[in-house]
């Protein structure tokens, strides 16, 4: 392998306005660990993995943008039971939308959490992703 390349992304950093009561909503939704608690900031991981880093934001700022006034999410979960974990969120009173089956690109749906956070979650079982 060559030096100096970029090898993936270590993890992503989202704003909340409170860490630890964002923390509690991701750990009981996705069963995230919490890592590496520092003022104002922590990290989230699935086992040894790094998830998110929640960070407690001065400004109503959030992980979305905009286009043709559409909020869009930055980051996509990954998972192998969309139907599964769609149903258990929205029983769990998750903001969920509905699932899109795209066919050959795969099945996805958007949630949001408190904050205001979007994110996009992602079926396809052709997908090279190693877990």
């Amino acid at each position: 392998m060559a030096e100096g390349r970029i090898l993936g992304i270590a993890y992503n950093v989202i704003p909340v306005k409170h860490v630890e009561q964002a923390a509690a909503w991701y750990t009981k939704h996705f069963g995230f660990q919490v890592r590496n608690k520092r003022e104002g900031y922590l990290s989230l991981f699935r086992e040894n993995r790094p998830i998110l880093d929640l960070i407690q934001s001065d400004h109503d700022s959030r992980a979305t943008f905009e286009v043709n006034n559409r909020k869009r999410w930055v980051i996509t979960f990954f998972t192998n039971d969309i139907e599964s974990l769609h149903a258990s969120l929205k029983s769990e009173q998750v903001q969920v939308g509905n699932i899109a089956d795209e066919g050959k690109y795969g099945k996805f749906f958007v949630l949001e959490d408190p904050d205001g956070n979007l994110f996009d979650v992602w079926e396809h079982h052709d997908c090279e992703l190693i877990f």
